[in-house]
């Protein structure tokens, strides 16, 4: 069996009906700290609002330095209505012996509930499946985080059960809720790619 094809040293751009899926840029952070400063946002992740543009530029920063490094990295998420970045999603563990990655996705609170999450998530599942080789994708949430589990549910992800005390973050242990889709369950052109 082969492994999971390794996409990051070329992560591409992916095209849904309203977003675009690429590369982030430094010139993204005042994009990014227009949604990433919002408590609301930084409610359900592992890191804190942001303060500052700079805070926003540091964390771009730091995914830049993880497409050097070709290891898992967000695609930026680029309404094409409007050309700002309002969220990211991608993949934040591959472990390519197993064709297995773990997605994670935030968005901007005033996108919330428009379905542009699961559409950005299908995309790249399907591109998961169809272009890397993976068997298995699976995704991460709070439990109090229902807006989360719903995009993956949505997406065709399977609840597996809660993970306690599986994250430390902001100071304290969390609970997490595991969702995961296998290549056999998913269907390609199934409203993704």
């Amino acid at each position: 069996m082969q492994s999971a094809v390794n996409p990051f040293p070329d992560l591409p751009t992916l095209v849904t009906a309203r977003l675009i899926l690429r590369k982030v840029t430094l010139d993204d952070a005042e994009d990014m700290f227009a949604y990433a400063s919002a408590p609301e946002v930084a409610t359900y992740v592992t890191w804190n609002p942001h303060r500052t543009v700079e805070d926003s530029r540091t964390f771009l920063q730091g995914v830049l330095d993880r497409y050097a490094q070709h290891v898992p990295a967000n695609w930026g998420l680029v309404l094409k209505a409007t050309g700002h970045l309002v969220g990211t999603c991608g993949f934040m563990s591959w472990f390519s012996d197993h064709r297995r990655a773990e997605i994670g996705f935030a968005l901007g609170r005033r996108y919330w509930g428009q379905g542009l999450m699961t559409e950005a998530v299908r995309q790249v599942i399907c591109w998961g499946f169809s272009e890397c080789n993976l068997n298995r994708i699976e995704g991460e949430c709070k439990p109090e985080n229902l807006a989360s589990a719903r995009v993956m549910e949505k997406c065709g992800m399977t609840f597996e059960g809660t993970l306690r005390q599986f994250v430390f973050a902001k100071g304290r242990y969390h609970d997490v809720r595991l969702f995961s889709i296998l290549r056999k369950e998913w269907q390609y052109g199934d409203g993704g790619c």
